[in-house]
This record gives C-alpha cells, structure tokens and sequence, in this order.
C-alpha cells in the first residue's frame, strides 16, 4: 500500500496539478539556484581578502572554501531535483519518488528547539571542556537522537566532526581551536 500523503491531491487523483502546486514543485529549484548564487558570491567577494599569510589561513581563506562549496552542493541538489521532474510520470511514480519524500526530514517546532538549545550549550561549552568533547557530544546528538540516524553512522561522523576536524585545524591548518579549561582534560590533550 502506498503512502500518497506527501502527493498533491490533484495529481495523486490523477488531475492535472493547480497552480499552486506548480509553484510548489519549483520552489526547490528557486532555491538550489539561490544556494549556487550565493557560493559563487562569497567566492567572487572573498578573492581580494588574502588566501593565505604568514601566521597559516588568511581573512579570505574559510570564505573561498564556504563558497566552492555552496556552488558544488547547490548544482547537485539542483540537478536532483531536475532529474526528478524529468522522470517519467506513472502512476506509482506521479512526480517525484516517494523515497525522496519520505526522507524529508520533519521541522517541527521541537526540533527547531531542540537545534537551537544545543547550539547554545555547545557555544557554553567550548570553554569548559574543549572543542573536541563538546562537539563530540553535539554531534552524537543531533546525528543519534535528532536526525534518527544509526550508531555506528553517528559515532564515525561524530569522531571526524570532533576529533578529524580539531587535528586537521591545529595541526594542519595551525589554527587553535578551544581547548578543556577543565586541567584534567587539558591534561589528556581534550
């Protein structure tokens, strides 16, 4: 039995879709154009703060990065969605597949909530018990018990979102990232 919640009632009763839903069903490529627009801002804007100087990453080195990667991820989900549209219609494919709809995670005032008190208690933490514990912590968080993702997903991204990521800042990039105020865990490279 197929699930036809997420289907406009239009096309889902085999009629031809209104105009609203055809606004609709092109917001997301509106937005994936956004996305590509921006990136190629911030790439063009950050060009003239400085890649790089003597102490490592200059002013314009995040930007340029931030930016290539906006353009890189708003084309492919610009190009999902077009591939999606151009498939052809069915009756147990109307317009999108239903695997795509189905992993559309849900924004509930909860989780907004949710997302917003753990960013400030990462933002409280970092101080207190270093970069790596807290966003340890963070990540397990949202990955395990917000986005419903499985444990051994979780932990690996957790453990490069932590760990990978202060090793590649510090040791590679010299850039310091806060480390535990706590002498125990500073003790223990935390």
């Amino acid at each position: 039995m197929s699930d036809n919640t997420n289907i406009p009632a239009s096309t889902a009763a085999g009629g031809p879709a209104t105009a609203d839903e055809r606004r609709r069903s092109v917001l997301p490529l509106l937005v994936a154009a956004l996305v590509v627009a921006i990136g190629a801002a911030a790439f063009i804007g950050s060009r003239s703060l400085g890649y790089w100087d003597d102490l490592g990453p200059g002013p314009g080195f995040f930007p340029v990065w931030l930016g290539v990667l906006l353009v890189v991820l708003g084309l492919v989900w610009f190009g999902q969605e077009l591939r999606a549209r151009l498939r052809p219609e069915t009756p147990e494919n109307p317009n999108r597949p239903a695997a795509d709809e189905e992993e559309t995670p849900d924004y509930s005032l909860p989780t907004v909530l949710a997302i917003l008190v753990s960013l400030c208690v990462l933002a409280a933490c970092l101080e207190l018990v270093g970069y790596q514990v807290s966003m340890l912590v963070f990540l397990l968080f949202h990955l395990l018990v917000v986005g419903r993702r499985g444990p051994l997903q979780s932990l690996v991204i957790a453990l490069i979102g932590s760990f990978g990521v202060f090793y590649a800042f510090t040791r590679l990039l010299t850039v310091p990232l806060p480390v535990s105020g706590i002498p125990f865990l500073r003790d223990l490279g935390l």
